[in-house]
């Protein structure tokens, strides 16, 4: 890295040439059936420059700049002309989806940055009482954990729930996942039956 004088008379330490920009998260969790996305920044790249994404398990080649090589077309490169970023885009993320994504840079010597992408399943947790009385008023919570995007279904038996009369759901991100809370006011009989969300 060469220091440079600046107009101010300070050092100026940003690299002439090729390099990576702070990419922000590296190490990315998605949910299954989800978009994943790694975002790679390279900052004045080349004319003939490409940046590229490997799939390290493999060494498979994904993707050499707009080309996407993967046969799966759950994978793509987002990028705009003049834009900094080379995203790869994996569309309803696979348990076997997840490992080592690199993205290099055919510069000499070669440039690299690596980035861990982990695809998690949903777990969900319904808590609530078993049996209420006529009249009373059924609280049930359910508590995804790994689901942070999208709503949340519940369901009596196999019908889905309306959100209107005696029946209220509320839902909340809680960072790694989410919490929805279903309220029937004044329950009958009709409501019995088991509740999924």
């Amino acid at each position: 890295m060469n220091g440079k004088i600046g107009v101010d008379g300070g050092i100026s330490t940003t690299p002439a040439g090729p390099h990576f920009l702070p990419p922000g998260d590296r190490n990315v969790t998605t949910p299954v059936g989800h978009t994943a996305y790694l975002h790679c920044r390279v900052a004045h790249l080349p004319d003939m420059a490409k940046v590229s994404w490997i799939r390290k398990r493999d060494l498979h080649v994904m993707s050499s700049g707009m080309v996407v090589f993967a046969s799966d077309q759950r994978f793509q490169v987002l990028h705009s002309d003049k834009s900094e970023n080379w995203t790869l885009q994996i569309k309803y993320s696979q348990l076997r989806d997840a490992g080592v994504y690199e993205c290099q840079v055919n510069t000499e010597p070669k440039m690299y940055m690596s980035f861990q992408l982990n695809v998690v399943e949903s777990m969900a947790r319904l808590s609530g009482p078993e049996y209420v009385m006529a009249g009373s008023t059924i609280n049930l919570t359910c508590t995804l954990s790994h689901h942070t995007q999208g709503l949340i279904h519940w369901y009596q038996g196999s019908e889905m729930l309306d959100y209107e009369g005696r029946v209220s759901i509320s839902t909340r991100d809680e960072g790694d996942g989410m919490r929805s809370e279903l309220v029937i006011l004044e329950a009958a009989p009709h409501h019995s039956g088991n509740y999924t969300c």
